[in-house]
């Protein structure tokens, strides 16, 4: 087995997920450095108070990190780790050199050829250092990976490097070692110092050279786009925390764009190629994607029949959010170090779009006849129990009776109320025991971080009954408040069961109409 010649090193490979923590306003939050090799660090809210809970949550993230990126290492995160592990080789030979009693061989101490005591004890060290340097070199020649083996498990395991990466990861660790021995031989001769680290000619081979601050070019070579479309949802899903809904629009988004531009390199493309694209979507129908059919057709199909038909195209807020994930998917991209900052930001920032419309011009508000006959149908005055849209003798206190008040009365987001749980209805003694919503992140996913809140309830609503409501239905902390909506879909939403029902419920009553949605009280302010 042949030897590095160079200081063992030990290191503890144990996870304390708690050292990830950090308390801020009382809430803990995960910390590290960013696991792609910036100098930058990541923090992110864990949404608690509750230390174990928030060890749990920390605990989960540092995994599916470890998981992202043994699916995400490419040759440069290699080169990285190679140049880490030869700055601590050298780093540990020099207080090797500096701790050694002089007049004695810093590793050698008997090299044939050589009396036992050398009369200058550095030629030992010389001739280890070439002996070990030929052998290296013949290990190269013959890619004898198995002379590494011990330090390829070690770095995999240290570095979550899948073992596809391995044969790659053995031929580095020889090279490293190569010039290990090169740099340990002119120490030893005199040819190069050792505190300040300087050797003749270039210590580290041109393939390890670290990139300086000032270089913004991305690498000559860089992955498809389609290669990293499946790593980019893992980060998404792990990190980002991404519902399913949104990583199904950015899928699509990501689909549609290497459709129009290409799969290339993500380093080719050009600000002319996202523009490109854009332009192609203002022409697209403004009910795209809503039909899996349209999965099966080309873009160039979709345009050709919305032009025919002379059907109405996209917004320039529905483009402007493929433009959102493609900014998220380049990011992903940069962080990786396949494109610098600059190209982002060439490719994504600065791009025109039409002039948003008030709210009011948006879409239709309710009118208030409108309101009252809705209010004045059976779901609220009588109805039959198997047909809610026909008159009869029955009130049935449900999610088709409470969330179109409470969405009336307070203007919240359907799934924001469609998800309450018993825990959710507080009543704050801060504002002398006024019952309130508490919209929080502990058992949901709210759109936006402002939409963490306390919402009073109406007086109107507890007058209807819903206090009452709240203790039959879900008396404890954990139980949903409207148990009748099932949750769907990967993101378990109860929503959506309750959007088609009311459409059709609209239909039934007569008070549908096209363009007025649920979004009343924001439409009237």
């Amino acid at each position: 087995m042949l030897r590095s010649s160079a200081p063992q090193l030990h290191h503890k490979t144990h996870h304390k997920a708690a050292l990830r923590l950090v308390r801020r306003s009382g809430v803990y939050h995960y910390r590290r450095r960013d696991p792609f090799g910036s100098s930058r660090e990541i923090v992110m809210s864990l949404g608690t108070r509750l230390f174990r809970r928030a060890e749990w949550l920390a605990d989960q993230l540092e995994r599916h990190v470890q998981v992202l990126r043994s699916r995400t290492m490419t040759i440069e995160d290699i080169r990285r780790i190679l140049r880490e592990y030869l700055g601590q080789l050298l780093t540990a030979d020099t207080t090797s050199r500096v701790a050694v009693e002089p007049g004695l061989p810093v590793y050698a101490s008997w090299v044939p050829g050589m009396d036992d005591v050398a009369t200058n004890p550095d030629d030992a060290d010389v001739a280890e250092a070439r002996g070990n340097l030929e052998a290296w070199k013949a290990a190269r020649r013959s890619r004898d990976y198995a002379s590494v083996s011990e330090e390829v498990e070690d770095l995999a395991g240290r570095y979550k490097i899948s073992s596809e990466m391995w044969p790659t990861l053995a031929l580095g660790i020889i090279e490293t070692f190569i010039k290990f021995n090169e740099v340990a031989e002119h120490r030893a001769s005199g040819e190069a110092f050792t505190v300040l680290d300087v050797a003749p000619g270039p210590v580290v081979p041109p393939a390890l050279v670290e990139p300086t601050v000032s270089d913004t070019r991305a690498p000559s070579k860089a992955p498809l786009i389609s290669t990293l479309v499946e790593p980019f949802f893992v980060q998404r899903e792990s990190v980002a925390k991404a519902t399913q809904q949104v990583m199904g629009q950015e899928r699509g988004t990501l689909r549609r764009f290497i459709e129009a531009a290409g799969d290339r390199p993500v380093n080719e493309y050009g600000r002319g190629d996202v523009t490109a694209f854009l332009n192609t979507l203002r022409r697209l129908p403004t009910n795209y994607g809503k039909s899996p059919e349209d999965k099966k057709l080309s873009l160039a199909d979709i345009i050709a029949q919305a032009d025919a038909k002379g059907v109405e195209r996209l917004s320039d807020k529905t483009v402007k959010r493929h433009l959102s994930a493609l900014s998220q998917f380049f990011k992903f991209a940069m962080d990786l170090g396949h494109i610098s900052n600059a190209h982002r930001t060439e490719l994504v920032e600065d791009h025109a779009f039409k002039e948003e419309r008030k709210a009011r011009d948006q879409r239709d508000a309710w009118t208030s006849d409108e309101l009252i006959k809705l209010f004045k149908s059976p779901v609220w005055t009588g109805c039959e129990p198997k047909h809610r849209a026909t008159a009869g003798p029955e009130i049935i206190r449900d999610a088709k009776f409470w969330l179109p008040l409470l969405a009336l009365f307070h203007g919240a987001r359907l799934e924001e109320f469609a998800d309450l749980r018993c825990s959710d209805v507080i009543q704050d003694e801060n504002a002398g025991g006024l019952w309130a919503f508490d919209l929080n992140e502990e058992a949901r996913r709210l759109k936006t971080q402002n939409a963490i809140r306390i919402v009073p309830l109406h007086p109107e609503i507890i007058r209807l009954g819903f206090l009452d409501y709240l203790t039959r239905t879900a008396p404890k902390p954990g139980d949903p408040l409207f148990p009748d909506l099932t949750p769907q879909g990967k993101d378990r939403k109860r929503g959506p069961r309750f959007t088609r029902d009311f459409r059709y419920y609209r239909e039934a009553v007569g008070v549908y109409r096209e363009g007025v949605g649920r979004r009343t009280v924001s439409t009237a302010l």
